[in-house]
């Protein structure tokens, strides 16, 4: 049965108002599942005075308990002040606790040797560890936090905050505002908080970084060859072929070679030469790229051939989880597209659970709301997705909401009506879920 929190009685050290707080001292998330999410966004043991605002994480001796990851993990903070025999009793006692409530068939050998952690972010990052995310994504996530803080501080001083701004504007990408947007959606409407002043943070970047935020696309072919002719040979070169690749279609090699016909033609040899150069430039960019998709689409066949001939296929996955990159994935989808269509269905049911498992171990390393969105996209509707949404009621906010929204833009127009509309109808389901939470 679920281990309850316990009322307790706290005086705020701000305002000395005293007021009740739930506090858990054991997160069994194989009992309550919902805790996990709620751990993680710093929601349990959370006091705030209902009378001036002030507020924070209560230090409170933990027993963080998941079965399914075989994981069990004991907190006890330094603030409390406890010796070692006083700790070890404490400790103790709650995970024979934990012990006593488990069925003895499910009695692992991790309850032999529990792990101890000494600091809060100690216990966050195990749980984040065994949820697939690695160290090097808690670092970033780190390096993110202390970016936004040095821009929060330096928001008085134009000269400083573009100076910072400038410098750091590759690492302000999707990630960079996604966590921005969980900031401000975790401090709430508290006016006191620094929900006002993150977003202004993020109103500010935002403007700052409209006129830049893509270069000018030619308004004629002529524009484009000219653009490309300035480029040719320069270190640039393959980044801007790369920008305009799409661009580059039958239609423009015509008006290309009518410009180097036109100026053979007449008394522009230099630049029928230029033009020439740069429609054999094109030619070999595209024959090369063109070979190397090649290359690595028969790289990706013979990975998928070694992965269906396993015998533990998610292990297997997860040892080449490095070569797992986009074009594995397409010529996978691929392969299971054409298995599906000349009815080979023992072939397409296998491949489809190859492409299931590699898709979640991929996404284990993501942001849970990340991690939601995308197995959304390719969830049935509306029982997969209502069923998504349900299991992972504790992620069904506005930030989930916005983060989808994004995902969305991100996809564009090229998709078909009837996914639109899925798409569209998908959105509806999660915007229901938090009005009704709201209630």
């Amino acid at each position: 049965m679920p281990f309850p929190s316990i009322p307790t009685q706290i005086r705020c050290p701000q305002c000395s108002t005293a007021f009740t707080v739930d506090v858990r001292t054991i997160i069994d998330v194989g009992q309550e599942p919902e805790l996990k999410q709620q751990l993680l966004r710093g929601e349990l043991n959370h006091a705030q005075c209902p009378q001036c605002g002030a507020g924070g994480t209560l230090a409170t001796w933990l027993v963080y308990h998941d079965p399914a990851k075989a994981l069990l993990i004991s907190y006890v903070p330094s603030e409390m002040g406890l010796s070692a025999d006083e700790q070890e009793r404490v400790v103790g006692r709650l995970l024979n606790t934990v012990m006593n409530e488990t069925p003895a068939e499910d009695r692992k050998a991790y309850f032999l040797q529990p792990k101890s952690v000494l600091t809060y972010d100690g216990l966050i990052e195990s749980v984040l560890e065994a949820e697939g995310i690695t160290k090097d994504v808690l670092e970033r996530h780190r390096g993110l936090i202390e970016l936004i803080d040095s821009l929060l501080d330096a928001m008085n001083n134009d000269e400083d905050f573009d100076r910072l701004a400038d410098e750091n504007s590759g690492r302000m990408d999707y990630e960079f505002y996604l966590l921005l947007a969980q900031l401000i959606e975790a401090q709430g409407d508290q006016a006191e908080g620094n929900a006002p002043l993150l977003s202004e943070l993020r109103e500010r970047l935002l403007t700052r970084a409209q006129p830049t935020a893509a270069s000018p696309e030619p308004t004629s072919v002529d524009q484009l060859i000219d653009e490309l002719l300035e480029n040719v040979g320069s270190p640039e070169w393959e980044d801007t072929v790369s920008d305009y690749l799409p661009a580059l279609d039958y239609a423009f090699f015509q008006a290309l070679t009518a410009r180097i016909e036109a100026a053979e033609s007449g008394d522009g040899k230099a630049d029928a030469a230029s033009l020439g150069a740069l429609r054999e430039a094109l030619l070999d960019y595209m024959d090369r790229r063109s070979r190397e998709l090649r290359e690595a689409e028969d790289e990706a066949s013979l990975l998928i051939m070694e992965l269906l001939e396993s015998d533990d296929l998610e292990q297997t996955v997860r040892e080449r989880l490095d070569d797992l990159d986009d074009v594995f994935f397409m010529v996978l989808a691929r392969l299971r597209q054409t298995a599906a269509s000349r009815g080979n269905e023992a072939r397409a049911s296998r491949l489809s659970a190859l492409l299931d498992t590699a898709r979640d171990v991929r996404e284990e390393a993501l942001p849970p709301e990340i991690r939601l969105v995308s197995r959304l996209l390719r969830a049935d509707y509306p029982g997969g997705s209502g069923q998504l949404l349900e299991q992972n009621r504790g992620l069904v906010n506005t930030a989930l909401l916005n983060t989808y929204d994004r995902y969305i833009a991100q996809i564009g127009e090229g998709i078909t009506q009837e996914a639109r509309e899925r798409l569209d109808s998908i959105r509806g389901q999660i915007a229901a879920k938090i009005e009704v939470a709201r209630l």
